[in-house]
C-alpha cells in the first residue's frame, strides 16, 4: 500500500510551489533595489542632457522641449503596444526587452547625427520605458502583496530611488568633466550602465507566469484593452478620486517637464561652465537621494495634503527663480538660484516616488496594468500638449522671462486643481462614494465573467 495519498501527494506538490513561490519573491524583493539604482533613469546622460543636445547635436532650447513633447506623444502611442507585449510575454521578459530597447537608443545617439537620431532614439526607448514602466512596478508588487503590500513595495521603491540618486550624484559630479573632454565620453559610460541593468533584469522571476491557453488572438486582445480604456475613462469620468488625481497628476507632470529644460537652458545662459553644469546636477541628485527618506514624515506631518506641499514647493520655487533673474543680478543670484532648484528637487523626488502608489490604491492585481495604461495615456496628452508650449514661449520671450511667466500661469493652475482635489482624494477609505471606487467592483465582476 502506498504511503502517500494523492491527497496528500497534492498537498506536497503545493507546498513545493509555495515554497518556490516565495522563493522568488524574496528574490525579487532583495534584487529591485539594486535594479532600480541602476536603471531608473539613464546614468551620466541627464547631467549632460542639455548639454549635449545643444553643443554635440545643435538644438535649441525650443527644439528640444518641441522634441520633448513629440517623445510624450511617442509613450502614449507605445502604451498600447507595451500592455499587449508584457501580457502576452510576462512582465519579466517586458522588463528585459524594455531594457534591451533602452540600450538602443543609447547606440543611435551616439552613432547618428543631428535631431534626426534624437527624435528616433526618442521612438525606440519610448516602447521600451513604457515596457519597463508597466512590467517593474507591477512584478515587484506582485512579489510583495503578501509581504507588506503597499507599505513594503514603498519602502523597496524609496531604498532604489535613494540609492538610484546618490549614484547619479556621483556620474553628475563627473559627467561635466568628462563632457569637456569628449562629448561623447558620459555616453559610453552611460551605455555601459543600461547594459548593466539589462543583465540584471535576467535575474528576476515571474510571479504569475502568463498562461499560453489563455492568450487571445492579437485582434480580439487589442480590442479588449478598447473596451478596458473606455471603461476605464468612464469610471474615470463618474469617479471624483480618479478625476482629480489624473488632472493633477497630467498638469503636474507637463510642468516638470517644461521647467526641466528651463532650468538648463537658465544656467547656460547665465554662463555657468559645462563642468560645473554637471556639478551641479550632482548635488542636485544627492539631494534629491536624500530627500526620499522624508516621505514617511511627510505623511505622518501632512497625511493627505502632501501632494499639495510638494507640488506648491516645486512651483513656488521657480516663481522666486523667475522674479530673481527678471529684476536682479550679481554673485548672489546663482546660489539662491540654486538654492530654489534643490527645492524643486526635494519636491520632485518624493512626487516620483508617490505617484504610482497613490494610483495603484483600490485596484486589483488584474487590473493595475490597465489602471496605469489610462493614467499614462491622459498623463501623456496633456504633458505633451504643454511641452510642446513651453517650447513656442521661448520662441516669442527670453529664458529669464519665459520662467516667471509660466511658474505664474503654473500657479495659478495648480491652485485651481489643488482646491478641486481638496475634497475628491486623501479621504479616509469610508468617505469616498461608491462611484469614486466601484471600479474594482466592475473590474472583478468583469474579470469573473471572462
Amino acid at each position: 500500500m502506498p504511503n502517500d495519498s494523492p491527497q496528500k501527494k497534492g498537498t506536497k506538490m503545493e507546498l513545493e510551489e509555495r515554497k518556490k513561490l516565495n522563493k522568488a519573491r524574496r528574490i525579487n524583493a532583495k534584487l529591485y533595489p539594486i535594479y532600480k539604482m541602476f536603471s531608473w533613469d539613464l546614468l551620466f546622460f541627464y547631467s549632460i542632457e542639455f548639454l549635449f543636445y545643444t553643443i554635440t547635436k545643435g538644438l535649441t532650447a525650443a527644439e528640444i522641449l518641441t522634441i520633448n513633447g513629440l517623445y510624450i506623444i511617442f509613450k502614449v502611442l507605445m502604451n498600447l503596444p507595451a500592455i499587449a507585449i508584457c501580457d502576452r510575454i510576462g512582465k519579466r521578459k517586458g522588463m528585459i526587452y524594455g531594457n534591451i530597447l533602452v540600450l538602443l537608443n543609447i547606440v543611435i545617439l551616439i552613432v547618428m547625427p543631428g535631431a534626426t537620431s534624437v527624435i528616433l532614439a526618442n521612438l525606440i526607448s519610448s516602447l521600451g520605458w513604457m515596457m519597463k514602466a508597466i512590467s517593474e512596478s507591477n512584478l515587484v508588487y506582485d512579489s510583495v502583496a503578501t509581504r507588506g503590500g503597499d507599505g513594503l513595495y514603498t519602502k523597496l521603491d524609496a531604498k532604489g530611488g535613494s540609492w538610484y540618486y546618490l549614484l547619479d550624484g556621483v556620474a553628475s559630479l563627473t559627467a561635466g568633466y568628462l563632457f569637456v573632454i569628449n562629448n561623447y565620453l558620459p555616453m559610453y559610460i552611460c551605455l555601459g550602465f543600461v547594459l548593466a541593468s539589462t543583465i540584471l533584469s535576467f535575474f528576476f522571476k515571474e510571479i504569475y507566469p502568463p498562461k499560453k491557453e489563455e492568450r487571445k488572438p492579437l485582434g480580439e486582445f487589442l480590442k479588449g484593452y478598447q473596451d478596458d480604456l473606455k471603461m476605464s475613462m468612464k469610471f474615470i469620468s463618474k469617479s471624483r478620486r480618479m478625476k482629480s488625481y489624473i488632472v493633477f497628476g497630467a498638469i503636474f507632470y507637463g510642468i516638470i517637464c517644461i521647467f526641466d529644460t528651463y532650468k538648463g537652458n537658465l544656467l547656460t545662459e547665465i554662463g555657468v561652465p559645462e563642468e560645473q553644469y554637471s556639478m551641479i546636477l550632482a548635488i542636485l541628485s544627492f539631494i534629491g537621494g536624500i530627500s526620499v527618506s522624508l516621505i514617511p514624515s511627510l505623511e505622518k506631518k501632512f497625511k493627505n495634503r502632501v501632494l499639495t506641499f510638494i507640488s506648491l514647493m516645486y512651483i513656488v520655487s521657480f516663481v522666486m527663480v523667475g522674479s530673481l533673474v527678471t529684476n536682479f543680478s550679481g554673485n548672489l543670484l546663482l546660489p539662491i538660484i540654486l538654492t530654489m532648484y534643490c527645492f524643486a528637487r526635494i519636491a520632485v523626488s518624493i512626487w516620483y516616488i508617490l505617484e504610482y502608489k497613490y494610483l495603484k490604491n483600490f485596484s486589483t492585481p488584474e487590473m493595475r496594468g490597465k489602471i496605469t495604461f489610462a493614467y499614462e495615456f491622459v498623463n501623456g496628452i496633456v504633458a505633451s500638449i504643454m511641452a510642446i508650449l513651453g517650447g513656442l514661449v521661448l520662441n516669442i520671450i527670453n529664458i529669464k522671462d519665459a520662467i516667471l511667466v509660466v511658474s505664474l500661469a503654473s500657479l495659478v493652475i495648480l491652485i485651481l486643481i489643488l482646491d478641486y482635489m481638496r475634497t475628491r482624494f486623501g479621504l479616509k477609505p469610508e468617505q469616498y462614494t461608491k462611484e469614486d471606487i466601484e471600479f474594482v467592483e466592475k473590474v472583478e465582476e468583469k474579470v469573473t465573467n471572462e
